[in-house]
């Protein structure tokens, strides 16, 4: 039994004529019976509430994605002959965001109600729903009855893939302006022949096929497509500096799903795609391959990736990456450069790298120093801050200049940008036929 503040207003109000007995001693029998009357109803309240019958179950779906609200819902079954109002709580894990974390809901007679909210996951891997709260009220609103259905379900948190989800449900992924692509189609300045279609306004001279227009006695057009089967190799990193959080995700999981979306649209172009994974060594490497069993086997290498405490040691995966590819490759490499001691170990074996291979250097800007420095500092210790700030930003960008020398591509981009700036430079690397 739970009281409410209705009940807890009742007895309030009964005070006052139990103080008043004092001065009156007839009022005490009357007040006595007052307070007997209050407890009775409140028995009765609560036995209606607790011979309501009720059922809860929770519908999930079959994974979650980190970082985005997604839709849970529960169900309520209510076997009775009166309108019961009950408020439920769902036992979400600790490292999620429930909105709403809880609702009253007017349950009609023999009904089932369906009551649908969202949670947003903090963390990929493993997690745990727990029990459903209800709390029953009775109908004069005196006391709740609570119960607890054991519910108990465990679900997976993957990577945001809503962008390759909405890519496969895109048909023949020729119209994706609305996802941000600057294109798709791989017809472009490629070396491969696609097809033949009739000379349109504006075609090149050079892409007139002029043995099929002798033939056909109009001017045709040779299309040629980008080359296919083409390697690309995704490097992650999952050191201490990824650990950091931008936007309400790690850097890492920014990264993870940048990644994967890039995969994703490098297996629809026919490419052959593979994945590394370091930090103070090569954690997980994966060869390219071609096809979505490619792509699945990157989904789960990444689910449960988390970032180590340690050192990036760029020296051991571009050496290892020496070794392991033979074939020119365009290498992705997802990094942070706000650790410069750190990242300026990089530099000079990418460079080497970039003499057979085409190196592109991914990272994300970090918005709260941004937000720091756009913020005037308005006592000495924010002056201090904004000073750091400003120095640490001047190093990533003095930094940056650094890499992308040598025939080294550099992106630093906004979280949300991440995505699908990193597969529009792979697209245009791809149409100007650079590997």
């Amino acid at each position: 039994m739970i009281p409410t503040g209705r009940l807890w207003a009742l007895f309030a109000l009964l005070a006052v004529p139990m103080m008043a007995a004092g001065f009156f001693p007839g009022l005490g029998g009357a007040v006595l019976a007052l307070d007997a009357l209050a407890l009775a109803l409140a028995v009765v309240d609560f036995l209606w509430a607790r011979s309501v019958r009720l059922e809860a179950r929770r519908v999930l779906p079959q994974r979650l994605n980190v970082g985005v609200p997604n839709k849970v819902e529960l169900r309520l079954v209510h076997r009775g002959g009166r309108t019961a109002r009950v408020r439920v709580k769902d036992g979400v894990p600790e490292s999620f965001t429930a909105a709403p974390d809880e609702a009253t809901l007017e349950l009609p007679p023999d009904s089932e109600t369906r009551w649908v909210y969202r949670v947003t996951p903090a963390r990929r891997g493993r997690f745990d729903f727990t029990e459903v709260t209800a709390r029953v009220s009775g109908p004069l609103g005196l006391v709740l009855h609570e119960r607890v259905f054991p519910t108990t379900q465990t679900i997976s948190v993957y990577p945001d893939l809503r962008g390759a989800s909405r890519l496969l449900l895109s048909g023949a992924a020729l119209d994706l302006v609305n996802l941000g692509l600057r294109q798709l189609r791989r017809d472009g300045r490629g070396s491969e022949f696609a097809r033949l279609r009739d000379y349109a306004q504006g075609d090149s001279a050079r892409d007139v096929d002029w043995k099929a227009t002798a033939r056909r006695g109009r001017p045709v057009t040779r299309v040629l497509e980008s080359e296919r089967s083409q390697s690309i190799l995704i490097c992650v990193d999952a050191g201490r500096s990824m650990a950091a959080q931008v936007d309400g995700l790690t850097k890492l999981d920014h990264a993870v799903n940048a990644a994967l979306f890039l995969a994703f649209v490098a297996v629809r172009n026919g490419d052959r795609v593979g994945l590394a994974v370091f930090a103070d060594g090569v954690k997980t490497y994966l060869p390219p391959a071609a096809g979505r069993t490619q792509y699945r086997k990157m989904v789960d290498a990444l689910y449960s990736t988390t970032p180590s405490l340690t050192y990036v040691d760029y020296l051991a995966l571009f050496k290892e990456l020496n070794v392991r590819l033979t074939r020119r490759s365009l290498l992705c490499v997802f990094t942070d450069f706000l650790d410069e001691e750190q990242a300026s170990t990089m530099v000079a074996p990418l460079h080497r790298l970039a003499r057979r291979h085409v190196p592109l250097c991914l990272s994300v800007k970090d918005t709260a120093l941004q937000k720091l420095l756009r913020t005037p500092p308005p006592g000495p210790e924010e002056s201090f801050q904004h000073a750091v700030a400003s120095e640490l930003l001047v190093d990533r960008e003095m930094l940056k200049a650094r890499v992308s020398q040598g025939g080294v591509q550099m992106l630093d981009v906004q979280p949300d940008d991440l995505s699908l700036a990193a597969v529009n430079r792979y697209l245009d690397i791809k149409a100007r036929g650079v590997l």
